[in-house]
């Protein structure tokens, strides 16, 4: 009996040990700063201002400077599944924003897992239609969220958005190896 009450603790205390919340706020390595609320937790309830093809569009204004934010996000067409405690399927998020606050940049974000990080630095690989994979260098949250990495190279990568059908990213996850995500991208518009 003390055997099957001591695996219940463990799993207790194991659950206390992982934060899943997706609060706070920060800047990445870059100095770019963030509100991983509005990062990470862009969804569709939240995001449904506008909508073209898959992409979902959100604008959002500052109560304190009346200026505006945008967002372009679009969520993966497949689904991977991961070992406890994030079993069940889980999809990869890419958001664009345009914000007087925080900048211009690209994030992705994982809805259930864990991005592993690097100490010298995470990279991802990017593929869009039928052309060669590249690398991207990827930037931590200084609250190092481990749900949410910002990419490297805002301009390249909107650009290739606006221009193609298709994009797979390959990312490093947490003692689960690589996944790749397949997203369709057609009907990206981004203005800003």
């Amino acid at each position: 009996m003390k055997k099957l009450l001591f695996v219940p603790a463990l799993m207790l205390s194991l659950a206390s040990c992982v934060d899943l919340s997706n609060s706070g706020s920060g800047s990445d390595s870059n100095g770019y700063e963030y509100d991983s609320i509005a990062a990470d937790t862009i969804d569709a309830e939240t995001m449904i201002d506008a909508k073209s093809g898959n992409w979902q569009y959100r604008e959002e204004i500052d109560e304190m400077t009346d200026k505006t934010s945008y967002y372009a996000k679009t969520v993966s067409t497949n689904s991977v599944d991961f070992g406890f405690p994030y079993e069940g399927g889980s999809t990869l998020s890419l958001t664009v924003r345009d914000s007087p606050q925080y900048g211009e940049d690209v994030f992705i974000s994982v809805s259930k897992g864990q991005f592993n990080s690097h100490y010298n630095g995470t990279t991802i690989k990017m593929r869009f239609d039928d052309a060669d994979p590249f690398t991207v260098n990827c930037s931590e949250p200084s609250d190092l969220s481990s749900d949410i990495l910002f990419l490297n190279g805002y301009s390249k990568i909107v650009g290739l958005l606006k221009k193609s059908s298709t994009m797979k990213i390959s990312v490093e996850f947490f003692q689960e190896g690589t996944r790749t995500f397949t997203f369709d991208v057609k009907d990206f518009k981004w203005d800003h």
